[in-house]
């Protein structure tokens, strides 16, 4: 469908200073001017110039009910039915150029054509909302309630999800709510509350784990879905590999973190894990102890083995402070125990 073609025919019933200003109210040919720059180029009042704009919208609509305008407002109608009333406008207009066969359809067409249309509304991006289309009324109320919903399921659960796992816990709203798991994608998306990281989790944006600010939001982020320790470069790599920020992190920023925060626990040399994975701060000569104090008398190869699943520590480092009389005795038997 040729949008260009019938906008220029629904200008053409127009003065051509009606033209102008609504090409220029509308950004059509570059552009979006408010009322008080257009006002300003044609020596006009505001009002003036808002007087002129809806007279040229009013003449367009009763001049334009022809079957060309009537598919375009059917079909820009029907998408946001079909999505449950409300689209965030990037996602209506991606769709719209779909359905229209139109990959030149361009926003300020889209507003246009719906101003004149006067079926829909426009909610301007704020604080809480981005830009979004909607059909008013009961779907408006419908998706406000389901993002409230959801928000306040997050933070009693306190943890992002995969995809998966969304869609497991959305069934339960959307079957309540009565609509499907298309319009609870598209009643999410128009929240600015929530977020998707770098691996795709889904949660409140205000978390850590969805939009990791700091060094060490970023740096917990990578260990935890690494699932295992890293040398802290690499953990310091794959942060800007991700683009977890705006600038490059610096591997000495990321070291000093880990050093401090007791989330991290180093398990080797520059090496660190997340005291979430049960691993326990401590040299070699502690982490044995403790094993001996938690599990009792151990043969050494037992001891390596468990040294060795909370750390990177080397075989002979673990059997030298086994030597250590001070603190370890060795039994007949061959076990160790606490001195």
């Amino acid at each position: 469908m040729n949008i260009n073609k019938t906008i220029k025919n629904f200008l053409s019933v127009l003065s051509e200073r009606q033209r102008n200003i609504i090409e220029k109210r509308f950004g059509l040919n570059g552009e979006v001017l408010t009322l008080a720059a257009i006002g300003n180029q044609y020596g006009l009042t505001r009002e003036r110039v808002r007087q002129i704009e809806s007279t040229g919208l009013n003449l367009i609509r009763k001049k334009f009910n022809n079957s060309d305008f009537a598919r375009i407002e059917k079909a820009m109608l029907d998408l946001l039915e079909k999505n449950g009333g409300v689209m965030k406008e990037t996602d209506f207009l991606e769709e719209a150029r779909t359905g229209l066969k139109n990959n030149n359809l361009q926003t300020q067409q889209i507003r246009f054509i719906f101003d004149i249309i006067q079926k829909s509304k426009y909610h301007i991006e704020d604080k809480y909302f981005y830009g979004f289309w909607h059909l008013g009324g009961k779907s408006l109320e419908r998706a406000y309630d389901f993002i409230k919903k959801i928000e306040k399921f997050f933070d009693k659960e306190k943890k992002s999800v995969s995809h998966r796992e969304l869609d497991k816990h959305l069934v339960q709203f959307v079957n309540s709510f009565g609509i499907d798991s298309r319009a609870a994608a598209n009643y999410l998306s128009i929240s600015k509350k929530f977020g998707i990281n770098t691996y795709g989790d889904f949660g409140l944006k205000k978390w850590a784990e969805i939009n990791p600010k700091t060094a060490g939001a970023k740096a917990y982020l990578i260990l935890k879905k690494h699932g295992k320790p890293l040398h802290f470069k690499e953990i310091n790599k794959k942060i800007n590999e991700l683009k977890l920020g705006k600038k490059a992190t610096l591997f000495q920023t990321i070291h000093n973190e880990l050093i401090k925060d007791p989330r991290f626990v180093l398990v080797g040399r520059g090496t660190y894990g997340l005291a979430d994975f049960g691993l326990k701060p401590g040299f070699a000569k502690e982490v044995i102890a403790r094993l001996l104090k938690e599990k009792g008398p151990l043969k050494k190869e037992e001891v390596i083995n468990l040294v060795k699943q909370e750390r990177f520590f080397k075989d002979n480092t673990i059997l030298i402070n086994l030597q250590n009389k001070k603190h370890f005795v060795k039994n007949s038997d061959g076990k160790y125990h606490l001195a």
